[in-house]
Parts: C-alpha cells; sequence; structure tokens
C-alpha cells in the first residue's frame, strides 16, 4: 500500500492495511479503513490529507463468466450449465464473488476447461444432448461484427 501527500509526493515508507469496513456509507459512497505506515521522520502528522493506493489481490487462476451464463434459483442462488464430457447439459450451483465488468467471477461450482452454456438457456434443461460451440461476445471480430472485413 502507497501513500501520496498533500503536495502530489509519494511518501516513502509502504504500508499494510490493518481493517476495511464491509459497508458502503449510502451518504458520501465511502469505505472505512485502517492502513499502518511507519513514520520514523515524523512527516505524518494527525489531521493530513493524503491519499493510498492500495494494490488488490491477483488470482491467477480465477474463473470469470460471462452475466449472461449465470442464472438463479428460485431461492436466488446462482448456478449455471455447463456441458459435461457426454456433450449433456449440467447443473452446476455457484459460489460468486463479485461482478467485474460484464463477467461473474466465480469462487466455487466451476473448473479450469468446464463449457459454460451462455445462449439458449431458456429452451435447456439438465440432461439434454447438446452441440457446445465456442462463444464469441459481439464486437471482437466475429462474423457478423462490424470489424472483420
Amino acid at each position: 500500500m502507497a501513500l501520496i501527500l498533500e503536495d502530489d509526493t509519494p511518501y516513502s515508507q509502504d504500508g499494510t492495511l490493518q481493517f476495511s469496513d464491509v459497508t458502503v456509507d449510502p451518504t458520501t459512497g465511502s469505505v472505512t479503513l485502517r492502513a499502518v505506515f511507519p513514520n520514523p521522520d515524523g512527516v505524518l502528522l494527525p489531521g493530513m490529507f493524503v491519499r493510498t493506493i492500495i494494490q488488490e489481490a491477483v488470482r491467477e487462476e480465477a474463473i470469470l463468466v460471462p452475466q449472461q451464463g449465470v442464472s438463479r434459483t428460485p431461492k436466488g442462488d446462482p448456478f449455471a450449465l455447463v456441458v459435461n464430457g457426454e456433450s449433456k447439459t449440467e447443473f452446476r450451483p455457484l459460489v460468486i464473488d463479485r461482478a467485474i465488468d460484464d463477467q461473474w467471477l466465480v469462487t466455487k461450482g466451476l473448473g479450469p476447461g468446464d463449457k459454460v452454456i451462455v445462449e439458449g438457456l431458456l429452451m435447456l434443461r439438465p440432461d439434454t444432448v447438446v452441440n457446445a460451440s465456442p462463444f464469441e461476445e459481439k464486437g471482437q471480430g466475429g462474423e457478423d461484427s462490424p470489424e472483420k472485413g
């Protein structure tokens, strides 16, 4: 974690995040954080205005699923339909961490190489035989995309 001082200069010492509140203040959009920075030269003073740069962790093995590939049960629990090794649809309950742009970060329920069905979900039920094809987002250079020429 890094600190930027009032005069826009970076503080020379790195700090650590000790506490993060889980709620957002709806009136200000702010979250309470507590960070600890060493202050051997007394540069940091009470009431001083500073900005922080917080690096989020990177999950190298993260699984992102297009939001249209995730549905919800009547109780509101997320699930996906995947294509199994027999080319049949399979119900998978999911645990979702958060949205990242137009995708969900899935923490449980899917593994590397799982084929999530993202189109034609209304017609499918578990154990339906399907012929899966790769998903291509609109505007990504596909045959119907105006970028391809």
